[in-house]
Formats: structure tokens, C-alpha cells, sequence
């Protein structure tokens, strides 16, 4: 095996400023969830609207900071879609079951 065999890493080092920043995003993104429900000045399908719309960005923001899915690993990303997609499926089922 010869040094040109072997890949270098060219990926961006992480710092821990990056891993502060999106915690905080995340803290920021909960207390203001919270606020939706806590102050009750939202209807009810608003709030919900709402709370749905910041657990996507935090769960985005989640897997591209903490899980580093934001580097092309295929197999997580399959993974993951696969169980979204089997959840999505069992969900439907037991709704129209019901």
C-alpha cells in the first residue's frame, strides 16, 4: 500500500464555539416552544403550527451538528429515512384502523 492510497482529510475541524452556538440555537428554539404554550396568545392549531415548525429545524439542526450527518455518510441517512418511512407507513395504518 502506497501513501497515495489513502484519502486526506479534508472535512473542516469542528470547534467547540460551532457545538456552543448551535446549543444555544437549540436552548433559544425550546424557550420560545415554551412561549407559544405558556402565554396562550396563539390558537391552538397556530401553536401547534408552530411548535412543529421549530422541532423540525431543531432536529435539522440536531443531526447536522451533533450527529454529523452533514458529511455524506449514505448509511445513517438511508437508515434514518428508512424508519421515518416504515413510521410514516405504521402511523397511517393504525389511523385509518382506527
Amino acid at each position: 500500500m502506497t501513501d497515495t492510497d489513502h484519502r486526506e482529510n479534508t472535512r473542516p475541524q469542528e470547534t467547540s464555539g460551532q457545538h456552543l452556538r448551535a446549543f444555544g440555537w437549540m436552548i433559544l428554539l425550546t424557550a420560545i416552544a415554551f412561549a407559544a404554550v405558556a402565554t396562550g396568545t396563539l390558537s391552538t392549531p397556530l401553536t401547534l403550527t408552530v411548535i412543529l415548525v421549530l422541532a423540525v429545524i431543531q432536529t435539522v439542526l440536531q443531526l447536522t451538528t451533533f450527529m454529523h450527518l452533514d458529511r455524506r455518510h449514505q448509511l445513517p441517512i438511508l437508515f434514518m429515512a428508512s424508519g421515518l418511512g416504515f413510521s410514516a407507513i405504521i402511523a397511517v395504518a393504525l389511523w385509518w384502523m382506527k
